[in-house]
């Protein structure tokens, strides 16, 4: 009998421990939110304290990007420390068509190095150019 109550417990305690892994990992895992142009636009203009990031390899930055962006190029993997500020909204984009790059740096950055307050721009690059918005050249 003992050793029925006893199995009993250590399954029980068992489950608890993989419903509180399953429960931290849901709290911590933070979806990344999408900005609209219009709305980065009006940021932009209005000189808010954001960072707009560009995931685009380096040649591609150098040949076109959002003005006053700065280039952090997408990467299988990301190598520390990054240099990016931790106290200014960061605005990711690239030219994917479904913000694939951006969406995924930005989950990166927030999983595996601390960073809470990152947006995808929604519709990316193309979208930028779509609307006609300034472009900057190097």
């Amino acid at each position: 009998m003992k050793k029925s109550i006893k199995g009993t417990v250590l399954l029980f305690l068992g489950c608890l421990g993989v419903l509180l892994v399953m429960i931290s990992s849901m709290a911590s895992a933070q979806e990344v939110q999408l900005i609209k142009p219009e709305e980065l636009k009006k940021l932009i203009d209005t000189k808010a304290d954001i960072v707009v990031v560009d995931n685009q390899p380096k040649g591609a930055y150098d040949m076109e990007h959002i003005p006053g962006a700065v280039n952090f190029p997408w990467a299988m993997q990301i190598k520390g420390p990054v240099n990016l500020p931790r106290d200014k909204m960061l605005i990711f984009y690239c030219a994917c068509s479904h913000e694939e790059d951006a969406t995924d740096m930005a989950e990166k950055l927030m999983k595996e190095f601390g960073y809470r307050n990152i947006k995808v721009l929604e519709g990316g690059w193309l979208r930028w150019v779509e609307l006609g918005y300034p472009i900057g050249k190097k």
